[in-house]
């Protein structure tokens, strides 16, 4: 999740590389459209090193009334509690505001190229961020501005979803991509690879990047040439992440009280 990394990021620290809504975001296959008052709420898991973990984060578009202007759509990026009878509702005081200058949709450069004024609320508290503090900080640029191009893009069947009790026929897709680096240690030669893969389901009807559903894995493993008693590889380290959509519309408001 960029988006998702990016409030990872400033509200809890500096965050490891995580999917997020823009993972997909320069692959042609996938839908990439920004709607005025358009909003879509994502439920997460992520299974690494033996522990789980769950949110869920509201991604929402504001209107031109409040704060969009024609070279920069605002975004507001918020973390949500799910109360007893299902309703979903923002945490008070937390989350993001952004701007995303127009560019994004010709898909061009990096991500964090775009991305305009940031403003922090912790608490009730807003803080602004610059883009140059992001990219100060080797931890979050990294994460920021690292780009997935997959070596290999597959077709699947159509598949449906079943999204606030309606259906949707999803196209499907799996891109995989690998990478091999070495490190010259005293015991050998160390040699990692890396598999990442994703797969997502897509519907041109959900805004953003139409992501009903989207999982990423991604898998490393070390060797030593040649093999040594003295000395043993780590184990192989395996991440998964989910994404899954709850529900979409129009019509949001602003939650995040501008500072003065």
């Amino acid at each position: 999740m960029w988006l998702l990394v990016l409030a990872a990021g400033l509200l809890a620290g500096a965050p490891a590389r995580a999917l997020d809504i823009f993972t997909l975001w320069s692959q042609p296959q996938i839908p990439l459209q920004m709607h005025e008052g358009a909003w879509a709420d994502y439920r997460t898991q992520v299974m690494a090193g033996g522990k789980r973990s769950e949110g869920i984060t509201r991604i929402a578009c504001l209107s031109r009334a409040d704060g969009t202007t024609d070279q920069a759509w605002l975004l507001e990026l918020l973390p949500l509690q799910e109360l007893e009878d299902g309703t979903l509702v923002p945490l008070p005081g937390q989350g993001l505001r952004l701007q995303l200058d127009r560019s994004v949709l010709r898909r061009e450069g990096q991500l964090l190229d775009a991305v305009g004024k940031i403003v922090r609320y912790e608490d009730g508290v807003a803080q602004e961020v610059t883009v140059r503090e992001l990219r100060e900080d080797p931890l979050l640029s990294a994460s920021l501005e690292a780009d997935f191009r997959p070596d290999h893009t597959e077709i699947k069947d159509p598949t449906t979803r079943v999204i606030q009790k309606q259906q949707y026929l999803c196209d499907q897709f799996v891109f995989s991509a690998a990478d091999t680096q070495r490190a010259q240690l005293p015991a050998g030669t160390m040699i990692q690879v890396s598999t990442h893969e994703v797969t997502a389901a897509v519907n041109s009807k959900i805004p953003f990047l139409g992501l009903a559903y989207v999982a990423e894995r991604v898998r490393a493993e070390s060797t030593l040439d040649p093999p040594s008693r003295r000395f043993s590889p780590p184990p192989p380290r395996i991440r998964v992440e989910i994404m899954e959509l709850v529900g979409f519309g129009g019509g949001a408001k602003p939650v995040l009280v501008a500072p003065d």
